[in-house]
Order: C-alpha cells, then structure tokens, then sequence
C-alpha cells in the first residue's frame, strides 16, 4: 500500500528499471524536443529520449516550445504542429499511452511579435491565449513593461521564459508591478535546486516561497547538459513550500492553460 501524499503519480507503468518510481505529476510547457528546429534535439531518437527522462521524472505532457527569434526563424506554424503530433504518435508508443505534446513557441520579443501573432504567425502556448515571450538577459525593465503592457492590451496573457534570467527584475517590487500589469513568471526548476550561497537560487527561492512564481518549466534542450532536472527542486521545495502551490506551479496552472482557463495564481496574487 503505497503511503505517500495523493500528489505524487506513478512512472514509468509503475516500473523503472525493476523498480517502483513516484514522482510528482508535471506539465512542462517550456521545453526544446522538436528536432532541428533550433539548439535542442538534433533527431526525433534525441527528442523520445529526453521525454523518456522527463516521464520518469514526473513529466505527463509537454509544450514543445521552438525558439522564434533572429537565430532560429520559424517561418511555418503547421510544421511545427505536424512534429508535434509525429512526436506525440511516437512518444505514445514509447514512453506511455497517454503522453501528450502540443504546440507553442518560446518568442523573442521584438517590435514584430505583436503584428506577427494577430496574423496567425506565431504560436500561443497549446493555441490558447497564452504566450511564452523571452528578452535578452540585461533588458532594460522598461521595455519588459512595454511589452507585457502591448500584449494585455491586445488580450494575450504573456508568460516571462525563465525569469531568473533578467537581472532588472532583483530590483524591489518589479515583479510585482509585472504581474499586476498582466504577465505571469515562469521559473526554470534547475535553478532551484542549487547549492543555497549561489545568489540565484537564493532569489528563485524567495520568489517561490512568496508565491510569485506561476508555471514551473525544465527549458530541456537535449540529454546531456540541458537535461531535464527537476530532482533536486522538488525536494527543496517539498521541505519549504505548501502542497497546494506546488501543484499549482508543477502542474495545475498548466493544465488550466491548456484547457484554455485562467489559472488560479492570477487571481490569488492580482487581486491581493
């Protein structure tokens, strides 16, 4: 009889290599597996490999998210959408009947996104209203609010891609003020797991345990240095974070997205 919390999901056909394995259950919305579309799986074999690491994990779905930015172009949303129905085909048949990968695109912001998006250009995240947007790392906060102002007002809910990464945002209250002004804040869990003196992960952790954070996401580009590493955050965060966010974060929100629902988090934190 198996005694842990009802939020952990069995693996793996409830077997790994002899094994049982519970993990917490996952959606992933921001990760690379599409082959040879940008700087993550270079073969369809490299991309079941990755979900096969990402099930065992936890990980019941994905939303393949290409880049879209001046390095990797993606000019036809329906290729993107045919490898993602040949990966789930595949994925289906290799790593669990019931795995599921949809469509999306994480979207360098430009003076372009917003045009190319009412033209059926770019990718929403599962074709919701939802988008994953990401800047360079020492973007100006101004041009982080002008953004996420521009996109609001066209009724799309901008998801910032690991948001750890924009420097602008350590200052007091920015992330706040972004919220409030319509975006959400994904986190990658790599960066939660680190060593506890690394100034990042310090401030993932704060960001975490304030409840800032909506969407918790692998950004898994291969197998090897860019794996998915979700271990070491689900276990900092079992030990310091009430059960209820984590489900909201790791799974609950996404699945909310992909049902074409407003998560619970904008609510909570919105109207506070």
């Amino acid at each position: 009889m198996f005694t842990r919390r009802v939020r952990f999901s069995v693996t793996c056909n409830a077997f790994c290599n002899g094994e049982i394995r519970l993990k917490m259950k996952k959606i992933d919305i921001h990760c690379h597996v599409l082959p040879k579309l940008d700087d993550g799986s270079a073969s369809l074999q490299e991309s079941i490999r990755m979900l096969k690491l990402a099930y065992r994990q936890g990980i019941q779905a994905v939303v393949a998210t290409p880049h879209d930015s001046h390095q990797f172009r993606q000019e036809d949303p329906e290729k993107i959408r045919n490898l993602c129905r040949r990966l789930e085909t595949r994925a289906r048949a290799e790593v669990n009947p019931d795995f599921r990968v949809y469509p999306g695109e994480e979207i360098f912001y430009s003076q372009e996104t917003l045009e190319k998006l009412k033209r059926n250009q770019l990718l929403t995240i599962g074709e919701s209203r939802y988008i994953l947007i990401e800047f360079m790392p020492n973007v100006p906060y101004s041009l982080l609010y002008r953004a996420v102002r521009e996109l609001t007002e066209e009724q799309y809910r901008p998801i910032l891609a690991h948001m750890e990464r924009y420097g602008v945002l350590r200052e007091k209250g920015r992330v706040e003020e972004l919220i409030k002004a319509g975006a959400y804040m994904q986190m990658n869990y790599r960066r939660i797991g680190g060593r506890w003196y690394d100034e990042t992960v310090r401030w993932c952790r704060k960001m975490l345990k304030n409840q800032k954070v909506h969407f918790l996401a692998t950004d898994m580009h291969n197998t090897k240095s860019r794996r998915p590493q979700t271990q070491e955050a689900e276990a900092w965060m079992e030990k310091h974070l009430e059960r209820t966010y984590i489900e909201e974060i790791a799974w609950k929100n996404q699945e909310k997205i992909l049902r074409d629902a407003q998560p619970d988090a904008e609510m909570d934190i919105l109207h506070n």
